[in-house]
Formats: structure tokens, C-alpha cells, sequence
């Protein structure tokens, strides 16, 4: 049995410990919002990411549970250090 990957275009995005972002998938819709509901009933932060068509890959975020807020302030803040002269 084949399977549909024009489907699979889904993924779920987890923060990881260093900072990084865990991707993880390509799921259909279903087993995205699956994964997706096991991360938000642990109290985790987690978002689904849809594949949008077109030339270029573009990543449109569906809905996303936890602190994103917080995370990507570390993330600005990071590179704000980074960038100044020492």
C-alpha cells in the first residue's frame, strides 16, 4: 500500500532544552493535531506548522499551545548578546 505524501504536510514544533526548535513529523492533519494534544495535556509548549504550496516552502502556523511568547524573546535576546562587540 502507498502512501499519499501530498498529505503529509503537517509538522509539530517543540522547543527544545538548548534553544533549538525539535520538528517533528510530516504527519496528515490528524496525527498532527494527535501529537500536537499529548504535548498541550502535558502542560508543554508546542505549535502545528502547515506546508503551504507555491514555489518557495512556506511554514503557516495552524495553532500552537504554551509559552511561544517567552521562547522566542530568549531567542531575540540571544542574538541581541551575539551581536554586541566585545
Amino acid at each position: 500500500m502507498m502512501m499519499d505524501t501530498l498529505r503529509l504536510k503537517y509538522r509539530v514544533e517543540v522547543p527544545g532544552d538548548d534553544g533549538s526548535i525539535e520538528r517533528y513529523g510530516p504527519f496528515n492533519e490528524q496525527k498532527a493535531r494527535e501529537f500536537f494534544e499529548v504535548e498541550e495535556s502535558l502542560g508543554g509548549t508546542a505549535r502545528i506548522v502547515r506546508l503551504e504550496g507555491g514555489i518557495h516552502q512556506k511554514w503557516e502556523v495552524i495553532t500552537e499551545c504554551g509559552d511561544w511568547d517567552d521562547y522566542e524573546r530568549g531567542l531575540r535576546e540571544r542574538k541581541k548578546v551575539e551581536l554586541q562587540p566585545q
